[in-house]
């Protein structure tokens, strides 16, 4: 994990909200599990993407490769999905079935070209690097080792 306050990658930014919207926030955040700094992030993209008109992947910042890189990148967005292996995914501990794939790339409208680099990326990885312990469900049925199912 990221040290972020010595990253260089990363810089301190911050202001003032009602106390109301402050207390709220914090809450939302302890009840999800994900970091408040992790939730300015995700709320600084998607503001500057509005701003902007461009997707979060377009960024100035190196687009997300994996899909562990676009879930801890969308955790709060991503709660609401329904989806049952989210820290798992976010940690890269488990890669994600195609509808999994669908459901987290429409909830955050990846265009169909970033999805297929998005999907390429995560599973050249799991094949070709030495990822001991990563598991890969097939066929939204069960998990199984070293499995992967190409499309």
């Amino acid at each position: 994990m990221t040290d972020k306050r010595r990253s260089d990658d990363y810089k301190q930014i911050s202001g003032y909200i009602p106390l109301d919207l402050a207390l709220e926030f914090k809450s939302i955040c302890a009840r999800l599990g994900i970091s408040q700094s992790d939730a300015m992030e995700e709320m600084a993209q998607e503001w500057v993407a509005k701003k902007t008109g461009s997707h979060f992947l377009k960024s100035g910042k190196a687009a997300p490769l994996t899909i562990a890189d676009v879930v801890r990148a969308n955790m709060a967005k991503l709660k609401c999905c329904g989806l049952k292996n989210l820290p798992a995914l976010a940690k890269g501990e488990v890669l994600p079935t195609p509808g999994d794939f669908a459901i987290i790339t429409s909830a955050l409208d990846i265009s169909e070209e970033d999805r297929q680099k998005i999907w390429q990326e995560t599973f050249k990885i799991s094949v070709y690097q030495d990822y001991p312990g990563v598991k890969v469900y097939r066929n939204s049925g069960g998990v199984k080792e070293d499995e992967c199912e190409y499309s």
